[in-house]
């Protein structure tokens, strides 16, 4: 009889044991990002930082560029998940400088009553150490966002941004002394472009073109800025 007792508290001990087993290993798949099909992503790339090489697409032939159009951008995001998908929504504020250094010199023109003024932009005549346009805004972002459920996550993004310049200036440093002119005039307040990022994990490839003019129709036609640099994205 005591055998018997024994026998029958082993098996319902192994029974409880196993199906213990079985809950556990079921919770573990639930919560393991390696499940596909329970999979829940979490928020991501919600912290971003730019260093840009930033230019000017359709700038007069005699307009030449230096190495010193570098520009940085700073975003913070809310991400929303779709669902269990690879994709999520991006949104929300940043601040973007932009740096066009070359040999463009700003003259203003004055029509016949002296009261309507045209920007033009023609090339710096005298040697120059220095010689940069800079523009800073804050931008809003909204992008559609792909991310790979794998240890080493690839992700891309495409989207677009609608921006406010805040401040401009121009800043020359030659024979006739360093000077800062703010304000150009006929500066196109408003930016609006798109937006691509590729990569692996935090770091990624960036890139921005703006369909939005530099310039009012009362300066130079045709001039829009682009952006092409590395984006860090540690959280």
């Amino acid at each position: 009889m005591k055998k018997i007792v024994v026998y029958c508290l082993l098996f319902l001990s192994f029974g409880f044991t196993t199906k213990a087993q079985k809950d556990t290993t079921k919770n573990k798949k639930i919560i393991s990002e390696f499940d596909l099909k329970n999979y829940k992503a979490d928020p991501k790339d919600r912290l971003i930082f730019e260093a840009n090489y930033t230019n000017w697409l359709g700038a007069p032939s005699n307009i030449k560029t230096d190495w010193k159009c570098i520009g940085f951008g700073f975003y913070t995001l809310f991400d929303k998940p779709i669902k269990n998908s690879n994709f999520s929504f991006g949104y929300g504020l940043g601040f973007y400088s932009h740096n066009f250094s070359s040999n463009a010199n700003f003259v203003y023109q004055l029509d016949s009553s002296n009261q309507n003024v045209t920007t033009l932009i023609e090339p710096k005549t005298i040697p120059y150490i220095a010689n940069r346009y800079n523009e800073r805004s804050f931008e809003i972002p909204l992008e559609l966002r792909f991310r790979t459920k794998t240890t080493t996550i690839f992700k891309m993004m495409l989207g677009a941004k609608i921006g406010y310049v805040v401040s401009n200036f121009k800043k020359s440093d030659d024979a006739d002394g360093r000077i800062r002119l703010y304000n150009i005039k006929n500066v196109n307040p408003w930016r609006y472009g798109v937006v691509f990022r590729i990569g692996v994990e935090q770091v990624c490839l960036t890139a921005s073109y703006y369909f939005s003019e530099v310039f009012t129709s009362k300066g130079p036609k045709g001039i829009n800025p682009f952006s092409l640099g590395i984006a860090i994205i540690p959280y």
